[in-house]
């Protein structure tokens, strides 16, 4: 994989859209199975209230069962097994305990189905600080995958409408410190990679320009990224000349100061996404606004008013038999609006805008701003694991410090690693430090934030004119 990157990374322009235009040609195989995947679900859309939680409660016992038969850590609770046969999935689920990844990390093994094929190894890093790694099996995968493609299709996707992506992909290497045209194409899936690690006011000119001549029917990206895109658009006078279906956004919340500079730039209908990098839980939101849970991938408990709901929210899988992960706290406050009935005619679960942490970006001395999930990257690309918590403070105009939790042995063999590729990210601008730590600092909500940028004031006030608040 890291010979491919390589091979990527050094090759010229013309190659690397060949490549990202193959990706494109995969993608189309994908984008069947997917189709077919939402044909087949597509009747959880209308199902009345009892018949979803009769659905859901086939797929919880079923569940159950099968983890107290055939994984290790739920084996102890075997006990239950004659309780699913006279008592309903969701009184039983009570008896059973919640985790998160902390215990889960405490013996990973320990949640492995013994009667399951490998799978699919996918690591979360997100903006949580903690590393994790969940195993699932490829229909899970695919699901999920299915799941995110839904909401597009919800907003009138038609085939050749190209969707324009600000999500993190590393199309541009990061040794290009000032690229020419910060984006690549994939002709045949009708998708245009830009980079956000390369957002400044001058690559905004050529963006702008080339979102004109291209017109895409969607632009999707971190709504970090997208407030800096839209705030250097701005500045630099571009001008809209096409009707844009929607603008979706993902992996960070959608942030009060953030929507009006966006709805500005981009006048459009603006579309989140929920989701988990566990692929156990997901929301779309409809035209309405409201974001309907998926049904499919996971329950949520509080979603039918069975249950109580739980901070952070407690959600048990109902597909991924290889790591069946049970009333497992996903970082996130869930509230389930069971009541509530949408306009849009989908019976699906309402929940609110989901509550989680507001982070900061990193701001290098040039005015480049580096948003929170492209800062992820530099966890991900180096495979970092074994570590705790994490978080990353800018300190001064040139001074980031990364902060680790973890024992020395997995201090000393990161600690280069990672402060190389945080200084790539940052493109040699900031001077970057990896610090052991004990401890990581909290908000008074009780989570701890992934980036804390302590000139923040100075971003907030010349570009969105809000209070940065306290937290």
């Amino acid at each position: 994989m890291d010979a491919l990157k390589n091979l990527y990374s050094n090759s010229p322009r013309f190659f690397q859209n060949l490549y990202v235009t193959a990706y494109g040609i995969r993608n189309l195989s994908r984008f069947k199975k997917w189709d077919k995947l939402i044909g087949d679900i597509e009747f959880t859309e209308r199902l009345e209230r009892q018949g979803q939680i009769d659905f859901v409660e086939a797929k919880l016992k079923d569940m159950i069962a099968h983890a107290i038969t055939h994984v290790p850590f739920y084996q102890k609770y075997s006990s239950l097994r004659a309780d699913l046969d006279h008592l309903s999935a969701y009184e039983v689920l009570k008896e059973l305990p919640i985790t998160n990844k902390a215990v889960i990390n405490e013996d990973p093994t320990a949640f492995l189905a013994d009667n399951q094929e490998p799978g699919v190894i996918s690591k979360t890093s997100g903006t949580t600080g903690i590393p994790f790694t969940i195993h699932m099996d490829k229909e899970s995968f695919l699901l999920g995958d299915a799941l995110w493609w839904r909401r597009t299709k919800w907003a009138g996707h038609q085939k050749g409408d190209w969707i324009a992506r600000l999500v993190g992909d590393p199309v541009i290497p990061l040794q290009d410190r000032d690229p020419v045209n910060p984006w690549r194409v994939s002709w045949f899936d009708r998708r245009i990679y830009f980079s956000t690690f390369h957002l400044t006011e001058k690559t905004a000119v050529s963006i702008g320009e080339f979102l004109n001549r291209r017109k895409p029917a969607y632009i999707m990206g971190y709504p970090s990224a997208l407030e800096i895109l839209c705030h250097y658009l701005k500045q630099t006078g571009f001008q809209m000349d096409w009707d844009l279906k929607n603008v979706f956004f993902s992996s960070e919340p959608m942030h009060a100061h953030q929507e009006p500079i966006i709805r500005e730039v981009f006048p459009a209908g603006i579309r989140g996404l929920y989701g988990s990098g566990e692929r156990m839980v997901s929301a779309a939101q409809c035209a309405h606004g409201n974001y309907h849970l998926s049904l499919v991938d996971g329950y949520v408990e509080g979603q039918f008013g069975i249950l109580d709901g739980v901070k952070p929210a407690a959600v048990t899988t109902l597909t991924n038999k290889l790591m069946p992960l049970i009333r497992y706290e996903v970082g996130d406050e869930i509230e389930t609006q069971p009541d509530l009935e949408c306009p849009c005619g989908r019976t699906l679960p309402v929940i609110s805008p989901i509550i989680t942490k507001h982070e900061d970006y990193i701001i290098t001395p040039s005015g480049r701003k580096i948003a929170p999930s492209a800062v992820v990257w530099a966890f991900i690309h180096q495979d970092i694991k074994d570590i705790n918590k994490s978080q990353v403070v800018q300190e001064d105009e040139r001074t980031v410090k990364v902060y680790l939790n973890t024992d020395q042995e997995s201090y000393l063999k990161y600690r280069d690693v990672l402060k190389n590729s945080m200084t790539d990210v940052f493109f040699g601008e900031m001077d970057v430090e990896v610090v052991k730590t004990e401890r990581i600092d909290v908000m008074k909500s009780g989570k701890s934030r992934f980036i804390v940028n302590k000139m923040r004031h100075k971003f907030h006030d010349v570009s969105t004119g809000s209070d940065p608040g306290q937290d």
